[in-house]
């Protein structure tokens, strides 16, 4: 068995393979649990194609910290996995996804709301797809800002409505519980991914754009409890990924196309499963 630290996962782990990851995340036989708090930890139950994974992560400690566990279809254990990292690369890959499958081809310009632990890999998989040569960058706390724009080559905007009314594709990732943007400043054609707003009392989208979009969600289950940005205006969704991958549905001439993630268990293993793979290949991580 082998073990992954923070580092061994980014290495094992590129944005483009995790991408290609959450295929088989969303495109195989999944099963789960919704998030579990116990204490001071959330913890993740999943199975993938009879493969389960556990996560747990704690942020007791100021910081997040944690492990997932992935196990073969006997039960045996197939290693463990930095769970901060994994989480915040497969976070951002399940956007990755959506993107290809939604944004247009020649999208260039990316604006990014928020600034947090998240943000820097919702960028990598925007790039990972799209030939994006502007990032736009928006935070309420300016340091945060300017420290992301500096690590992904991006800019500084002040204001949320100029950053959205620039962009071909808008990434949220905050814990808002109001939209940081005005309906308004949306032009027709872009592509939205909305991380945050994981409990059905916070939001980030304007309720007029969920309401408009073409709707698409990682987990109609997960969705239905969980995504505060379509349960405030009581919005279901058009499709979720498994139903655009196989071709079962697609946009049909709404005027923007809306991802919106909560995050399920089947990523975890997914991501997990391709990182302790090519861990095994290339010869990295801690065997135990």
């Amino acid at each position: 068995m082998r073990y992954l630290r923070a580092a061994e996962v980014r290495e094992a782990l590129p944005m483009n393979e995790c991408i290609e990851a959450m295929v088989h995340a969303f495109g195989g036989t999944r099963d789960g649990q919704s998030r579990t708090r116990l204490g001071g930890s959330l913890v993740l139950l999943g199975l993938l194609d009879g493969q389960a994974s556990v996560k747990i992560v704690s942020t007791g400690l100021g910081e997040e910290a944690g492990i997932v566990a992935v196990f073969d279809v006997d039960g045996r254990p197939l290693g463990l996995v930095d769970g901060p990292t994994l989480s915040a690369i497969r976070t951002g890959a399940a956007p990755g996804l959506a993107t290809d499958l939604l944004a247009d081809s020649d999208c260039s310009t990316l604006a990014m709301l928020g600034a947090g632990s998240m943000a820097t890999d919702q960028v990598a998989a925007v790039r990972a797809v799209r030939p994006i040569e502007r990032v736009l960058v928006w935070s309420r706390t300016e340091r945060r800002a300017q420290s992301l724009a500096d690590s992904v080559g991006g800019e500084v905007v002040a204001d949320a409505d100029e950053a959205v009314a620039e962009a071909d594709i808008v990434s949220t990732a905050t814990p808002a519980t109001v939209p940081l943007f005005d309906a308004g400043s949306l032009r027709p054609g872009t592509h939205v991914n909305a991380i945050g707003a994981f409990t059905p009392d916070m939001a980030e989208i304007p309720g007029e754009v969920v309401e408009r979009a073409f709707v698409v969600v990682d987990d109609r289950k997960a969705a239905a409890s969980e995504a505060g940005d379509l349960l405030r205006v009581a919005r279901r969704p058009d499709a979720d990924l498994a139903e655009l991958l196989a071709g079962r549905a697609g946009p049909d001439g709404q005027p923007f196309t809306l991802f919106k993630s909560v995050g399920i268990a089947a990523q975890d293993a997914a991501a997990a499963i391709r990182a302790l793979d090519n861990a095994e290949r290339l010869g990295i991580g801690v065997r135990l």
